[in-house]
């Protein structure tokens, strides 16, 4: 089989999976969150936007698979010709990255408000000169 044949296959595959999910998420408000639906072992996976849909989805999942043998008794041949079976349902969810750009943290650079002429008024010596190298250093930066 050639790869372009290879891939109509798997595309037809693709197709005939996400259209027995839709039909049994069909009239649900699930379908306004489903992505698409996939194959691993013998379950179906329906792949949504947010964890609501999957929290809901176990209680409509009876509800779901009834619809869903109802399109596998129209559909049975196009099903098993693209080997689209599967023995139970599940649900998983997968996040979308937000699109947009990442907001950019501003450098937070402040002007310097002291200038350097307060009054010490400490009696005591070494705060006294401590205070003073404080109020030479603010004065020498600006």
């Amino acid at each position: 089989m050639s790869e372009l044949a290879a891939l109509y296959v798997g595309m037809e595959r693709y197709k005939t999976i996400n259209a027995i999910a839709k039909a049994g998420l069909e009239g649900l408000t699930l379908s306004s969150l489903f992505r698409y639906a996939k194959i691993k072992g013998n379950v179906l996976f329906f792949v949504f936007k947010h964890p609501n849909a999957k929290f809901e989805f176990g209680y409509k999942k009876e509800d779901i698979k009834a619809k869903m043998r109802g399109y596998y008794s129209l559909f049975k041949e196009d099903l098993k010709a693209n080997n689209v079976l599967f023995k139970d349902i599940e649900a998983c969810v997968i996040a979308e990255p937000k699109s947009g750009e990442p907001v950019k943290a501003a450098p937070l650079i402040y002007a310097e408000r002291s200038t350097g002429n307060f009054e010490i008024a400490c009696s005591d010596p070494k705060l006294r000169e401590l205070f003073a190298s404080i109020q030479q250093t603010i004065k020498q930066k600006i």
